[in-house]
């Protein structure tokens, strides 16, 4: 489910949906805001993908939930 497989196509990986939700985050934002600008999308076919690309998100450090604001994680390491 997270990676794309011979069942799984790449646009309905977690993979993909986590680049999804990424793109959207440009500033800190509540989860309902959120889900309201990424709603459209097919791939994110209803509200509980949704939560478990925010989990995939959460879990290999790409975002962050700080006073209820959902935002993007920064990477030092690139720097």
């Amino acid at each position: 489910m997270i990676l794309p497989d011979k069942n799984i196509k790449l646009e309905y990986s977690l993979l993909n949906c986590g680049a999804i939700v990424l793109n959207e985050i440009s500033e800190p934002q509540t989860v309902s805001l959120l889900w309201d600008k990424v709603r459209d999308f097919d791939v994110l076919i209803n509200y509980e993908r949704f939560l478990l690309t925010l989990d995939y998100l959460y879990t290999i450090n790409a975002i962050t939930l700080k006073n209820g604001l959902i935002s993007r994680c920064k990477n030092d390491s690139l720097n």
